[in-house]
């Protein structure tokens, strides 16, 4: 069933290998010839829109009473379980159990039942076969059970089965978590407190068919809020969700990954408000982004050697230097990387199962943040990449008109080939206190660094910086500190003071306990700097250019008014090199106005001091005596 393909693991197995074990078992009400233990495994449902659809048909509530809190050690004294279709009960069994062991005295205390009430009750092997029967289904993962702190119970009911000799596969829902996530404010979320929100009355607390029929009513008010619960998470889902061209890519990576052996159960993908597209495996293993300038991965520096695409390096936000961005026109120009896929894969997958084999909260939160990325399925993925060939096709098609555009690369500046000349009050690295002991540079420098941090942000640069001058000078070393710093100087476009604190944040990154990764970072946002810097650089060179050149063109303006006013009046003749007359000007300004040739040339060429001007020649009509 479609209700059950989206699903919470936890087991009785090694998580790592729980895929390969899974096959249906059909559980027969009979009782078993032999004692040979069977093997029951049980999972917890996703609380998703189709699951909370299919739970209102039909679920089973279960509640079992013990002598003790061990399943292995430990037997269920009572048993009941309850059918509910569509809201309503339909059925339901119950009985005591004679389990052949005494009832501690502590577990009386709990559950009432003593000794005596067990001791003419059926046995195990009695009972059993009817409790399998009623379940029926529930016991080849079609029809879901249900129960308050369901891990309890279904310990105690699958260590029982498989020590009788039962198999089964079940798939549970567990009141208690989906209380705690959905009815917020209780003083508790014991049974009996969540079932006094909902004005549910149990008649017999404490014993297993009063107690599974008020889980059993219980669910249905959680199923009530959980679909409001749903639809928030399509919405989410739907905001989040990757274009039709980027789930193109997804579903390449997806692809990718299972055909080299790799699982994609939880493998989700999800574009943030950047417009970058995370593919997780709860963790996030890569990000890629179509970008203006062009569609580009994000991978590790050393992953990518030797590929025959695009590359250039990432900023400081997509993870520094250590991160390159490598460019595709199509989901299939990926190829080369399919080995950094699987790496990251395998990677996070592992990382993932650690998480979720903690169970309790760690297991939730996960599941809860896998829930709300999407996921493709085989046929999805089949769909997709045939668009993508379509689309490949066609962006061939039109590469082969159009031409293929330049990409204006970012290119890693040699800091070695800058020369700077910061100027500022800070302290020589030797002057520094408290170097080498953090916890000290922390007490006497954190304090100066927070307050100047709040006036950078208020955009008191200046203050802000002499404060995390001291915040340094007493031994505060944190990265934080370094990017305070860098954004500071950012703000004043004081890149010289930006690349000279970089310089000192990677030196010291070299030995200090946070690394290499903030190291990558820093050489990144200094990378940045240099460029800003050399921009600034030629702006200021062209700015100086414009104005010499402007101070030249307004010299060459006075001396030609000078020249024209020197040579008022004065007629002269423009002439040929054959000295045929071309014509005659009264003045030079009257020639200069008819010809366009400039002034002082022409009063050259009059005087002798140039052979032509304009390419004519030039005489006064009448000489200078």
């Amino acid at each position: 069933m479609g209700f059950f393909k989206k699903l919470f693991r936890k087991q009785t197995v090694e998580i790592n290998n729980v895929a390969e074990k899974l096959q249906p078992v059909v559980v027969q009400p009979v009782i078993p010839q032999t004692l040979q233990k069977g093997f029951v495994q049980y999972y917890q449902l996703q609380d998703d829109p189709e699951t909370v659809e299919n739970l209102k048909n039909r679920y089973i509530a279960l509640d079992v009473e013990t002598t003790g809190l061990s399943p292995n050690n430990d037997r269920i004294v009572e048993v009941g379980a309850v059918l509910f279709e569509n809201g309503e009960i339909t059925k339901h069994y119950g009985t005591l159990i004679n389990p052949g062991v005494l009832i501690p005295f502590e577990a009386t205390a709990v559950n009432n039942i003593t000794n005596d009430m067990i001791s003419t009750a059926p046995r195990e092997l009695d009972v059993y076969p009817n409790l399998v029967q009623f379940l029926g289904d529930a016991l080849n993962k079609q029809t879901a059970i249900c129960a308050h702190n369901a891990k309890f119970d279904l310990d105690f009911l699958s260590q029982t089965l498989m020590r009788l000799g039962y198999s089964g596969i079940i798939y549970y829902v567990d009141t208690l978590s989906l209380s705690r996530k959905l009815v917020h404010g209780l003083d508790s979320y014991k049974q009996d407190t969540v079932a006094s929100h909902f004005e549910i009355h149990n008649e017999d607390s404490h014993r297993a068919v009063s107690d599974a029929i008020v889980c059993g009513k219980i669910l249905w008010e959680l199923l009530k809020l959980e679909k409001e619960e749903c639809e928030k998470l399509k919405r989410q889902i739907e905001n989040n969700k990757p274009t039709n061209e980027e789930l193109e890519v997804c579903a390449y990576i997806q692809n990718a990954i299972v055909k080299n052996g790799g699982d994609s159960e939880w493998l989700r993908f999800s574009k943030n408000s950047s417009n970058y597209v995370d593919v997780s495996y709860y963790y996030t293993m890569l990000k890629f982004k179509f970008a203006k300038k062009g569609k580009y991965i994000i991978v590790d520096q050393n992953t990518v050697k030797g590929i025959n695409l695009d590359t250039e390096l990432c900023t400081e936000s997509e993870g520094g230097t250590q991160y390159i961005r490598v460019y595709f026109n199509s989901p299939f120009d990926l190829e080369p990387l399919v080995k950094c896929f699987m790496d990251a894969h395998k990677r996070c997958r592992k990382s993932t199962l650690e998480v979720i084999s903690y169970g309790g909260r760690y297991r939730q939160n996960a599941m809860e943040f896998i829930s709300t990325r999407v996921s493709l399925s085989l046929n999805e993925v089949e769909s997709l990449l045939r668009s993508a060939e379509q689309r490949r096709a066609e962006t061939n098609i039109s590469t082969e008109v159009s031409g293929k555009k330049a990409i204006e690369r970012n290119v890693l500046f040699d800091r070695n080939e800058i020369t700077i000349n910061p100027i500022h009050n800070r302290v020589p690295l030797t002057g520094i206190r408290n170097i080498g002991n953090w916890d000290l540079g922390f007490e006497e420098g954190f304090e100066f660094y927070s307050e100047g941090e709040a006036l950078r942000k208020e955009g008191d640069i200046e203050r802000a910086i002499t404060l995390f001058d001291k915040a340094r000078h007493n031994g505060y070393e944190a990265p934080a500190l370094y990017n305070s710093y860098a954004m500071a100087y950012r703000q004043l476009k004081d890149y010289a003071n930006e690349i000279a604190i970089l310089d000192e944040a990677i030196e010291r990154a070299a030995t200090a306990s946070y690394g290499s990764g903030s190291a990558s970072v820093f050489e990144s946002r200094r990378n940045k700097a240099i460029q800003l810097l050399l921009k600034q650089q030629e702006s200021h060179q062209a700015a100086l250019d414009k104005e010499l050149k402007g101070q030249q063109k307004t010299e060459d303006n006075k001396i030609t008014a000078e020249m024209l006013k020197s040579s008022k009046g004065r007629a002269i003749i423009q002439m040929s090199d054959d000295m045929t007359v071309i014509n005659e000007f009264s003045s030079i300004s009257e020639a200069v106005r008819e010809t366009g040739i400039n002034a002082k040339s022409i009063r050259d060429a009059a005087n002798g001091i140039q052979k032509r001007a304009g390419g004519f020649i030039w005489k006064y009509s009448i000489e200078e005596s």
